[in-house]
């Protein structure tokens, strides 16, 4: 049995494999930048932008094909922590995040942060408390590393069974919103764009899963950062002559601010538990972009960043990355490299939200609706934006803008070719695919190692073990796409739903593991199911209308239930064996090699000493 990794030397030429793919992009964006100017159609540039990146995936996902376990679910353990952390990074993201931060921004400004907050402190918690003591057991999944931090196999079914439901909302929302971003691309059928994503995404988690998922999510990421980074390097020297613009657009803010306030548009005050970010429909611009809490209460504040970030720290999408890289040391720097690209991401997003809203307040403002520029009807046709007057000079709050679109609506504002456009959606696309294979990837893990074979200790043979994770993976792809087709919910009320279940679900079991060695599995059994029972109700009474507060922060009132009846429950229950605290001290020194793989070295050397 094949169980051991060939080599955990690093790959010295990774930084010149991903030099010729963002040589090979950059390229291909600026023949089809010259072909725009000869007059090339405009159909053929988006079938360029849109097929040669998939086709570019799609061959390095070809190319991690892997029959050992080991390369399988956690990518040989040699991935340097850069790479790492910048695949988390953007699967945290997602191309919710890419479309709907910048929206948020936008419309809701200084109150959009509590996103961005709740995701970097989970990073945060993640690296600090969480990571390097999962990781130190070697566990592939989640429900894996409780049950053997537990010795309970029903632990590990239970665990398993509850976890894949914040995670079918995750991949719920990020296929929806990349089906949304290629449909505004090209002009191909829903059912088209379906099957050529799936195509992609099976070749990633199918054939290389975890190491599949380094490399491609790599190059994903790697689009993402060069269409974002680009576009607010041409923003800012159009803008303000300089090319970095998350550092520039200071004057710009307070110049907007100064435009709001001849708009006269008012400061509002909202109560402490209100929570009013924007949808995903056409919404008004009535709040002014620096002023706090004018659509958020400071409560809900608090609540939605504490929900977002115990739902990153123990998220069983995201967890399973830190076991890629060679030892402790590198997983806690991939964790601090996750934490500096989504301080990136978020930086530039926010910049390009107000060099928007200075660019509608400059040209749109004052106008009539008669003489609107032509870039402002080109989005309205798209559905991207409107206007509510028809007569008089209109104000701000006369225009409506739709909250994924305001990322796709500035390259067109500002006058760029449209190359530039087509590229942000292809970024869009990608942070989709990145987010979507990690989440895929995760869940046929859960139903192949922790539900299929959760009842054995010792793994199946390889061809086995890899065949079933494979098939899964597939069904759990189709099943996402049916849920696509099924649920027409928000992107990001989906994604704040998971890290809200995800937080009482998981959160309280995984910090009570590692660091309260006198939990029992029968107390961490009824913890995940109390919180996440609350967790579930309390979100669907709220959309029966049954309770006041958003949908939105009701999950995390499951946490501190669950967290109390760990504790009542484990001291009801008899004292961990020894065995089990063996275990707990052992996680609690996260260097040296990992558990699962000193259990199979020692099984290997006593296969060998039997047979000789």
């Amino acid at each position: 049995m094949a169980n051991t990794f060939r080599t955990r030397l690093v790959n010295p030429r990774l930084g010149t494999y991903f030099g010729i793919f963002s040589s090979l992009l950059v390229a291909l964006f600026l023949v089809l930048l010259i072909l725009e100017t000869l007059g090339t159609s405009d159909v053929f540039l988006r079938l360029g932008v849109l097929s040669v990146p998939l086709v570019l995936f799609a061959v390095i996902a070809i190319s991690s094909f892997t029959r050992e376990s080991g390369e399988y679910f956690a990518a040989g353990r040699r991935v340097p922590s850069a790479y790492s952390g910048l695949v988390l990074a953007i699967s945290a993201i997602g191309g919710t995040g890419i479309l709907a931060w910048t929206g948020l921004f936008f419309l809701n400004g200084f109150d959009a942060w509590c996103i961005f907050l709740g995701i970097n402190t989970g990073l945060v918690v993640m690296g600090v408390g969480v990571a390097p003591y999962i990781r130190k057991t070697g566990a592939y999944t989640v429900p894996t590393f409780l049950a053997r931090r537990f010795q309970s196999r029903l632990l590990r079914v239970t665990a398993a069974s509850v976890f894949v439901v914040p995670m079918l909302l995750i991949l719920t929302a990020e296929l929806g919103m990349g089906l949304w971003a290629a449909g505004l691309l090209v002009d191909l059928s829903p059912l088209v764009l379906a099957a050529i994503l799936t195509v992609v995404i099976i070749l990633t988690v199918g054939f290389g899963g975890m190491r599949g998922l380094g490399w491609v999510g790599t190059a994903q990421a790697i689009t993402v950062l060069i269409a974002i980074v680009v576009l607010a390097a041409m923003i800012g020297v159009v803008a303000t002559n300089f090319p970095l613009s998350q550092f520039s657009y200071g004057p710009v803010l307070r110049a907007v601010g100064r435009l709001e306030v001849a708009q006269q548009i008012p400061i509002h005050k909202v109560s402490a538990f209100t929570f009013g970010l924007a949808g995903q429909g056409l919404e008004e611009v009535t709040r002014r972009f620096a002023t706090p809490y004018g659509s958020v209460g400071p409560a809900s504040f608090a609540l939605a960043t504490l929900s977002i970030a115990a739902g990153v720290a123990a998220s069983p999408w995201l967890l399973p990355r830190n076991g890629t890289t060679v030892g402790v040391y590198e997983a806690r720097k991939s964790l601090g490299w996750a934490i500096f690209f989504v301080g990136l991401v978020t930086l530039t997003l926010s910049a390009l939200a107000v060099f928007m809203r200075d660019i509608v307040m400059q040209e749109l403002v004052g106008r009539t609706a008669g003489d609107l520029p032509s870039w402002f009807l080109t989005l309205r046709e798209k559905g991207l934006m409107d206007v509510h007057s028809q007569t008089g000079a209109l104000s701000m709050m006369n225009f409506s803008f739709k909250r994924d679109g305001v990322l796709l609506a500035l390259p067109l504002a500002s006058g760029f070719p449209a190359i530039i456009g087509y590229t942000v959606l292809i970024a869009a696309i990608a942070a989709s695919l990145a987010a979507a294979s990690a989440t895929i990837y995760a869940i046929a893990t859960l139903l192949s190692e922790d539900i299929f074979n959760g009842l054995r200790w010792d793994p199946p043979a390889d061809p086995f073990r890899l065949g079933v994770a494979r098939i899964m993976s597939v069904v759990v792809m189709f099943l996402g796409i049916a849920f696509v087709a099924v649920v027409k919910t928000d992107p990001l009320q989906l994604f704040l739903w998971a890290t809200g279940i995800t937080s009482a679900a998981a959160f309280p079991i995984v910090i009570l593991s590692i660091w309260w060695k006198r939990l029992t599995a029968a107390g961490a059994v009824a913890s995940i199911l109390t919180g996440f029972t609350i967790a579930v109700l309390a979100i669907l009474a709220r959309e029966l209308v049954w309770l006041p507060l958003p949908s939105a922060l009701l999950g995390v009132t499951g946490v501190l239930p669950a967290f109390i009846v760990a504790i009542i429950v484990s001291k009801l229950t008899p004292i961990p064996s020894k065995d089990v605290l063996e275990q707990v001290r052992d996680a609690r020194v996260p260097g040296g090699e990992t558990v699962y793989d000193r259990e199979l070295r020692l099984h290997r050397l006593q296969k060998n000493a039997s047979k000789s």
